[in-house]
């Protein structure tokens, strides 16, 4: 397994290598969405239901009790951010670029965007200002935005398994968290969540930031590893999907153990700019109804997700031949989504995704007290608005994982 030392890790990349090296697949393929079941204009029974129509397009019946008709989505516009500052196979393949290259955004009336950042802080703070709409952002980070007054909104969930891990060279005489007091430790950046998840990390352990010294490598796996390897730095703290990277190379790493406080936290999440959200609540449900379907049919064939992410997201290749980078990007993806879905059940099963609960948004409070960037408690019912997590999971699966299939033969 490639030198897979860590059991939590082990579990989330079994099964990985066979899906990546799947044959070739089509690069175009057609939209998969419901069979017709609604017509513009046409009389509805529940307001509020969604449909679908004869061209794939969704629609909502709309309108006052047994006067309710089916109408189609007016046109939008959304820039969707990444917390990163490369795209890579993770979220903005899964949530963004099979939704764009299977019509899922069309069949909304959407027309979206991505760019990238410098991390969750970053991302936040951009979506605070408007200059972006949306974005997958560590729910501690946006904890953290919104006690300094950031005017954003969080409406759901997307990873719901933490994903963060310490690491440090199996070579070296670092083999226990105590180990890295008076060390120095590379995170991504002071913009990312790799900070506050260092922090309470440190923490969680028994340390302050100030027993070891803190240093910015970069969003990039590969030249963090050479600093761990030269010895810049003593451990790195990057999220499993990006180890997931030269794991598969055949790098080898030590995981430290996360103090038992971080089981159960969230990181990323779907955070909005809170002006826009108020007023157009129904665009946010319609980018997340194709988000979760691209989820989906990522999650029943990865293989498929990376190669539809690169052709929607060529700068992701780094130069190279799309079918030399496609075995290695659809471990990396497949490794994010053991992150960011269901533990149990299939993709055809999985009902309510993007939910936050209770519970978890707690455990997340106090992961960010942990970490220094939240000082009071912020309440869950001022500032998640789950109200449109129900429709937008309100869509049919089994075409959507029919369609992988085919996809992957």
């Amino acid at each position: 397994m490639f030198g897979l030392t860590n059991p939590r890790v082990k579990k989330i990349y079994s099964a990985v290598l066979s899906a990546a090296l799947a044959g070739s697949l089509l690069v175009a393929l057609a939209p998969a969405s419901q069979a017709a079941t609604a017509r513009a204009g046409q009389k509805c029974a529940k307001v509020g239901a969604i449909g679908v129509a004869a061209n794939g397009n969704t629609l909502s019946c709309k309108g006052k009790a047994g006067k309710a008709k089916w109408k189609g989505y007016k046109a939008a516009t959304l820039v969707f951010g990444a917390a990163s500052a490369a795209f890579a196979p993770k979220e903005e393949f899964a949530v963004y670029a099979v939704p764009k290259q299977l019509g899922y955004f069309k069949s909304e009336k959407l027309n979206v965007s991505a760019v990238t950042t410098g991390g969750s802080i970053d991302a936040i703070n951009l979506v605070g200002q408007g200059r972006i709409d949306i974005a997958g952002g560590d729910l501690g980070s946006a904890l953290q935005g919104i006690q300094r007054g950031a005017n954003i909104k969080i409406i759901g969930g997307l990873v719901q398994n933490f994903p963060w891990l310490m690491a440090t060279d199996p070579k070296k005489n670092i083999k226990s968290p105590s180990d890295l007091k008076g060390k120095t430790i590379g995170i991504i950046g002071f913009g990312s969540g790799s900070y506050p998840y260092t922090k309470a990390w440190l923490a969680g352990n028994g340390m302050k930031e100030t027993d070891v010294k803190l240093v910015a490598v970069g969003g990039s796996i590969g030249p963090a590893t050479v600093a761990l390897e030269r010895g810049d730095v003593d451990a790195i703290a990057f999220y499993t999907a990006a180890y997931a990277g030269t794991e598969f190379a055949g790098t080898k790493y030590n995981y430290l153990p996360n103090p038992a406080a971080l089981t159960g936290v969230r990181s990323l999440s779907w955070v909005v700019n809170a002006d826009r959200y108020a007023k157009e609540p129904e665009v946010f449900e319609r980018f997340l109804r194709a988000a979760f379907k691209g989820l989906t049919y990522s999650s029943q064939n990865p293989t498929s997700g990376a190669r539809l992410g690169f052709t929607e997201i060529p700068a992701a290749l780094a130069g190279q031949p799309l079918e030399s980078r496609l075995a290695l990007g659809a471990y990396q993806l497949k490794v994010w989504l053991a992150s960011a879905t269901p533990t149990t059940g299939t993709p055809a099963s999985w009902k309510m995704l993007g939910d936050i609960p209770l519970s978890d948004w707690s455990k997340s409070q106090a992961y960010t007290r942990a970490a220094g960037t939240t000082v009071a408690a912020i309440s869950r019912a001022k500032h998640f608005d789950n109200r449109g997590i129900g429709r937008a999971n309100d869509f049919d699966r089994k075409p959507i994982v029919a369609a992988a299939d085919k996809a992957g033969k």
